[in-house]
C-alpha cells in the first residue's frame, strides 16, 4: 500500500511539473495526447500542435510555427465542423485549420491550464479548464455559459445527448444541462478523477477514481449501480463493449469487469504501470506501458479479449497517452524517449516513427 502511494505522488509529480512550464524556449515535452482523423494524426506535444500523415509519419504542419514562451500543449485537441480545438498550459484555446494549421481564433477567457480534452454537443464547444470551469462557446470561440466546480476539471466530459457529464478533481460527477449549464444532479465518487470517465456501449457511466475504484453510474439519477476495488489508479477512460470492460492500472494489471456487477472476467499483469488505457479493435486489446520509478522503457502491447497476450513491442520510451488507431496501424505517443509518436502494424512492428526537427 504504501509503495503505490509513493508511486501515485511520484505520477502526480510528473505531470505537475509537465503542468508548470518553464521559461524559455523550447517549451518541454510531456506526454502527447493525439487524435486520428482520416489520414492524419494530430498530437499536441509539447511547445505545439502537430499534423502528422498517419501513413509515413511526415510533418504536415506545426502550430505555432516556432516555440512561444511557456506555451505547451498535451490535450489531444478534437475536431469540429472545419476546427481542430486544443488548448495550451499557458490558458488559451485555439481553433485552428486542420488542413494548414492557420490559427482561426483564439479565446483567453480561462485563468487555467487547459488539461483534458473538450468535447462539441449541439452547435458549442465544451471546454474543461484547471480554473474550476467548464466553458460554452460559439463556433466562433465566444463564451456562452460557464459552470463552475469546485476544484479543477482534468477531464474531458461526455454526453449521451440530453446531459453533459463532468467530473472534478472535487471528487464529484457532475450531469448538466447542456443548454444552459445548469447542474441537473451531482455524486460524490469518494476520490478524484484524473482523466478515466467514459459513457458505454450500455448508456452507463464509467470511471476511475485516485482511491482505486471503479465505478458504474446511472446517467438518470447519479446512482452509483456498483463499484469495485483496483489494484491501482485507472488514470484513463476504460472501454465498455457487449457487456464487457476492459481497462489498465497503475500497478500493471489489465483485466476485464463484468459491467452487470464489476465482477473479475480475466486480469492479465503488464509488468509496468498502464496509464495511458486501452484501445479495443477486432484484434484485441491495444496499451501501451511505462516504469514511473526507473527510466527502463515501456513497451506496446496487444492482449486477446479473452487475456492471453499476443505481442509486446519495445518502442524506446514511455508509453503515458492512450494510442490511436489509423487504418491498420496503431500509433503511441512516447515520453521521455527519442521519438514522440510511433506507428505499429497489427503484428507489433513499428512501420514509421515521428521525431520532429528543429
Amino acid at each position: 500500500m504504501q509503495k503505490r502511494k509513493i508511486t501515485l505522488v511520484v505520477l502526480i509529480a510528473i505531470l505537475a511539473a509537465m503542468l508548470a512550464g518553464c521559461a524559455g524556449t523550447p517549451a518541454p515535452s510531456g506526454w502527447p495526447g493525439n487524435l486520428a482523423v482520416d489520414k492524419t494524426i494530430f498530437t499536441a506535444s509539447g511547445a505545439h500542435i502537430y499534423a502528422v500523415n498517419a501513413e509515413t509519419g511526415a510533418e504536415i504542419w506545426r502550430f505555432p510555427a516556432q516555440p512561444e514562451g511557456t506555451k505547451i500543449f498535451g490535450a489531444a485537441p478534437i475536431l469540429v465542423d472545419g476546427q481542430l480545438i486544443a488548448g495550451d498550459y499557458d490558458f488559451q484555446l485555439h481553433s485552428l485549420n486542420p488542413d494548414s494549421g492557420k490559427e482561426i481564433w483564439v479565446n483567453k477567457d480561462a485563468a487555467g491550464r487547459w488539461i483534458g480534452s473538450p468535447i462539441a454537443v449541439d452547435g458549442l464547444i465544451l471546454a474543461p479548464n484547471a480554473d474550476h470551469n467548464l466553458y460554452a462557446l460559439n463556433a466562433n470561440g465566444i463564451v456562452q455559459w460557464k459552470f463552475t466546480a469546485k476544484n479543477g476539471l482534468w477531464n474531458q466530459p461526455v454526453t449521451d445527448g440530453k446531459s453533459v457529464f463532468v467530473s472534478s478533481m472535487d471528487k464529484n460527477l457532475y450531469a448538466l444541462n447542456p443548454k444552459s449549464g445548469k447542474v441537473l444532479w451531482s455524486v460524490d465518487l469518494g476520490g478524484s478523477v484524473m482523466f478515466s470517465q467514459v459513457l458505454g456501449d450500455d448508456g452507463i457511466l464509467y470511471l476511475g477514481t485516485i482511491n482505486n475504484e471503479i465505478l458504474a453510474i446511472s446517467p438518470d439519477s447519479g446512482k452509483i449501480n456498483w463499484k469495485v476495488k483496483t489494484d491501482g489508479t485507472v488514470w484513463e477512460p476504460v472501454v465498455v463493449k457487449d457487456g464487457t470492460l476492459y481497462a489498465g492500472d497503475q500497478s500493471g494489471k489489465v483485466f476485464a469487469l463484468s459491467t452487470k456487477d464489476g465482477s473479475k472476467i480475466w486480469e492479465l499483469d503488464a509488468g509496468a504501470s498502464v496509464i495511458g488505457g486501452t484501445v479495443l479493435t477486432e484484434k484485441g486489446l491495444y496499451f501501451g506501458t511505462g516504469h514511473i520509478n526507473s527510466s527502463d522503457p515501456g513497451e506496446a502491447m496487444l492482449v486477446s479479449t479473452s487475456g492471453q497476450k499476443v505481442w509486446s513491442q519495445s518502442v524506446g520510451g514511455k508509453l503515458y497517452s492512450r494510442p490511436v488507431v489509423s487504418g491498420n496501424l496503431v500509433v503511441f505517443g512516447v515520453f521521455e524517449g527519442d521519438k514522440t509518436l510511433a506507428a505499429l502494424d497489427e503484428n507489433g512492428k513499428i512501420v514509421w516513427s515521428f521525431n520532429p526537427s528543429n
